[in-house]
């Protein structure tokens, strides 16, 4: 038992001396552990903007071949194809014009 008792009061001198060393080991612990958060954050958020970047540029080729095909379908000249040959349709001449006066 007066070992115990002699450890304690051991620990309690110590405790009372050291608190400042103890207390800037426990920031330098609680620091340690901020910086390893901090940087898995970013390096996570670094990754997640990549993916947007490239999700953006998936768009942007889409719109951009999207943009190609809507010019193509509806250029004058396939329009006036489609009008020829599927619909059977024609210029109409001077004489089938008729004029309509309000």
């Amino acid at each position: 038992m007066m070992i115990l008792a002699r450890a304690y009061d051991f620990a309690m001198v110590l405790i009372r001396t050291c608190w400042p060393v103890l207390l800037l080991l426990l920031l330098v612990i609680i620091a340690g552990l901020s910086l390893g958060y901090v940087s898995y954050e970013n390096r996570r958020l670094n990754n997640l903007i990549q993916q947007e970047l490239e999700n953006r540029n998936r768009a942007q080729v889409q719109w951009s071949k999207l943009l190609l095909e809507h010019s193509t379908l509806t250029s004058p000249g396939r329009i006036e194809q489609i009008a020829r040959e599927e619909l059977d349709m024609a210029v109409p001449n001077n004489n089938q014009i008729e004029m309509v006066l309000p």
